[in-house]
């Protein structure tokens, strides 16, 4: 062999050494690169989760005078409640002395926080109080300059009686001025959710800043309810004051003659309520009635003083012609049993359940009309979704179901639970996220930029191969 021809050969044999790192090089980078893509893919797919209005109507042959009205059957909370009739209960109208509704819950939460001794601390009569009222027809206790009562007095006639200077006696002894309790009984009632509500003054005065519905009314009185020194201030038939200073004892009568056994508009059922009048507010008349286990809440404003037939009261016969209607005609039934099947929903990554059974998450009860056909009771089950990956828990909340009176007057609504527990299948589970994986965009994105890689390593391997093909044409030229 020729010294050229040894010297030719050792080229090749360098060439394709070379030819082979740098091909070892490229395949070394692509599975880098792969591994990169995937860890990022699997590390982005780990972190993926899978998957009232009014009820009835009142009887033909019953007939009320009020403006606006409300009757509801309370439960035992608020989201029991059924109102079963209502007259224009968003219409604004002013509360006249139905406002002490909210001048007692107000002062009961200001004692509450102030921690006040009601039977020790005092409120005077003075001239603050007196320009509270001044130019103004209202009923008072007669209070003179200087007449000190006990908070607890001063409370107690304010409400059972509508004695506007005891009331604006105790805004100001309570809140340091009238305007301060009155920002805060504004405050309290967007606190309990009153919308159409506003208030200017605790007596009761005609005021195009003093109007309020028989809704927010009933809101009031139903967040009332809670505090148990709020009944007995409206439920008390007689009360005597005995001045601390100033003044003379006197004896003041409940206004609501409901509650009195010696008026003719005498119902035993009512428990408690507040009466109001201006000839601009009407008769007005709010109250709670309890017989048998059923209690129910009653409103009506703008009632006229005189009635067609010239009587006066009659803002006390509507409201007892309306407890009548409640108290005869409607019952309390239950209308979903807890642990009841309702519906079935789909369960995946189960190895033995498909499905899993729902139920309420607690019995529903609700006052309903005496005849009720349960065919007019219509159930909307509303699911949170279409199906459920175990591993799903014993109670776990999947949905509701909505219970309705002619298919939109609605009654309530009840959680629906899991009935049993039902464990996940790791098999099914790993499985759902390989499916999960390889249906992601990562993973199409993954095989786009496989496929460009493989693609320009195909290109480079044919760039290096006729490069290397040339220079070995060149060599072999150079030595024939």
């Amino acid at each position: 062999m020729s010294f050229s021809g040894i010297k030719l050969g050792k080229d090749m044999e360098f060439t394709m050494q070379k030819s082979k790192k740098a091909m070892t090089i490229r395949i070394l980078s692509l599975i880098c690169c792969l591994g990169l893509m995937t860890v990022f893919c699997m590390h982005d797919v780990a972190g993926v989760t899978a998957s009232a209005g009014t009820l009835y109507e009142l009887p033909a042959d019953t007939t009320i005078l009020a403006k606006s009205a409300l009757v509801a059957s309370l439960g035992a909370t608020p989201e029991e409640d059924t109102i079963l009739f209502e007259l224009k209960p968003d219409s604004k109208r002013s509360p006249a002395a139905l406002v002490r509704l909210m001048v007692g819950i107000t002062a009961i939460e200001i004692i509450r926080e102030k921690g006040i001794d009601t039977g020790k601390v005092t409120g005077t009569y003075s001239s603050e109080a007196f320009n509270v009222i001044a130019g103004h027809d209202l009923a008072s206790a007669q209070m003179v300059y200087g007449e000190e009562w006990t908070i607890k007095d001063l409370l107690s006639v304010s409400m059972i009686t509508t004695a506007a200077d005891a009331c604006a006696t105790l805004s100001i002894a309570l809140s340091g001025s009238h305007a301060q309790f009155v920002a805060r009984m504004n405050q309290l009632a967007g606190k309990i959710g009153c919308q159409n509500t506003s208030f200017a003054n605790v007596t009761g005065t005609d005021s195009a800043s003093q109007y309020t519905t028989t809704k927010d009314l009933y809101k009031i009185i139903r967040y009332s309810m809670d505090y148990p020194e709020f009944e007995p201030l409206f439920s008390t038939v007689q009360y005597t004051v005995t001045p601390v200073k100033e003044g003379t004892k006197r004896t003041f009568v409940n206004t609501n003659d409901m509650l009195r056994s010696t008026t003719p508009y005498y119902y035993s059922p009512v428990s408690f309520g507040k009466t109001g009048y201006t000839s601009s507010a009407g008769r007005c008349l709010a109250s709670v009635a309890r017989d048998s286990g059923y209690e129910y809440l009653c409103i009506d404003m703008g009632e006229p003083n005189i009635d067609n037939d010239g009587k006066q009261g009659a803002y006390f016969r509507d409201t007892r012609t309306l407890y009548r209607w409640a108290f005869n005609n409607f019952t309390y039934k239950m209308l979903l049993n807890k642990n009841e099947p309702i519906t079935q929903i789909p369960v995946a990554l189960a190895w033995n359940k498909d499905s899993v059974t729902l139920v309420p998450e607690e019995s529903f009860a609700a006052t309903v009309i005496n005849d009720l056909q349960p065919e007019t009771i219509t159930k909307k089950i509303i699911r949170n979704s279409e199906s459920v990956d175990a591993p799903v828990k014993k109670g776990e909340v999947l949905g509701k179901i909505e219970l309705y009176i002619k298919t939109d007057q609605k009654l309530g609504e009840v959680n629906l639970v899991a009935s049993e527990s039902i464990d996940q299948s790791r098999v099914l589970a790993v499985w759902a996220q390989i499916q999960l994986f390889l249906r992601s965009p990562w993973f199409y994105a993954g095989l786009a930029l496989l496929a460009i890689l493989l693609i320009g390593y195909i290109i480079l391997n044919i760039v290096h191969n006729r490069k290397l093909k040339r220079n070995r044409m060149k060599r072999l030229n150079r030595f024939r």
